[in-house]
């Protein structure tokens, strides 16, 4: 029987803690590289840097620390005076630094470019120019003739631009885009009808595997039923995200048969935050954790034979030639 593997990362800041820790103890129970048993990659903003590099070879330990050492940096966390004066500036100007960040991708990605991935990778992202929904993709399929020529740390800054907490990410290429995470901030229905559409698959031969990068309860309570802007806050941002990321899971259930398997933890509201640093180490011990939890059945579903090497379409001038 034919099967066809997606590996889908979510969007979450500096929560993609727990998601590469998932992977990197994964990968250490097992002693296999992720990239290797999947067919395709696909990941929204801090899912979509840990899909690059996973692309581009990097041990998800490596990925692991590269959010413990770069993290504090990218998300510094300050005394309450301090956050507090930050949450005022973010009024007028995004919280956190674009130089600091693509600096921190530039050291793990160098000047490598997205053809080089060893997997098929579909990346988020939004044209803030056209408003409309954008894709990065590597080249596996011949029509797929630009993308692959991106450098690697452009694309991940391009799917990480969220909204308020970074500027809108221009290229080199003049294009301006946006966290994908508005859109798809659970991406397993992009991978899937990437594998469908473009790469014609048929939905009863996919599988997925989808890692979260952690949740909380939430309600709609009376006082925001009936309140307006000033009940809901934050709120009404984390019930849009919660509800994306539910819909994608539960079509990509339903169009495969309920072949997608979810890892992900539920913790104490208010525990976490997209930009709160301090708490790297407790996001990797639930990683680590919740891998282990479920190593037996990933490694039954997803990690028995290997994938297919990916043999793209369009080749950088550095990489041999397939004739």
């Amino acid at each position: 029987m034919s099967r066809f593997r997606i590996l889908s990362l979510d969007g979450g800041g500096i929560k993609g803690t727990f998601t590469a820790s998932v992977l990197a103890e994964l990968e250490a129970m097992t002693g296999k590289r992720m990239v290797e048993y999947f067919d395709l990659i696909t990941g929204t903003s801090t899912g979509g840097i840990i899909a690059v590099a996973l692309g581009l070879g990097m041990p998800a330990q490596e990925i692991v620390a590269f959010y413990c050492a770069k993290g504090p940096d990218i998300f510094p966390s300050t005394g309450l005076y301090r956050r507090t004066r930050a949450v005022v500036r973010s009024l007028f100007r995004p919280k956190h630094s674009a130089h600091v960040l693509r600096d921190a991708l530039v050291v793990i990605m160098q000047d490598r470019k997205l053809g080089e991935s060893t997997c098929r990778l579909v990346i988020p992202s939004y044209d803030a120019v056209r408003g409309d929904v954008h894709l990065f993709k590597t080249a596996h399929h011949e029509h797929f003739k630009q993308d692959y020529l991106l450098l690697a740390a452009d694309v991940a800054m391009a799917t990480a631009a969220a909204p308020t907490y970074f500027p809108a990410f221009t290229g080199e290429n003049g294009l301006t885009h946006i966290d994908g995470g508005i859109w798809a901030n659970c991406p397993a229905t992009v991978g899937l009808i990437e594998a469908i559409s473009v790469l014609e698959q048929q939905p009863e031969d996919i599988e997925i595997l989808s890692v979260g990068t952690t949740t909380e309860p939430f309600h709609v309570s009376p006082r925001r039923r009936k309140g307006g802007l000033l009940f809901w806050h934050k709120g009404i941002v984390d019930l849009l995200m919660q509800a994306q990321v539910a819909g994608a899971l539960a079509q990509a259930k339903v169009l495969t048969g309920r072949k997608a398997l979810r890892i992900n933890v539920t913790t104490q509201s208010g525990r976490f935050a997209l930009d709160d640093s301090r708490h790297i180490t407790e996001l990797r011990a639930l990683g680590i954790r919740e891998a282990r939890h479920c190593e037996h059945e990933v490694s039954q579903r997803f990690l028995d034979t290997p994938a297919e090497p990916f043999a793209p379409y369009h080749r950088l001038p550095s990489q041999p030639q397939i004739k």
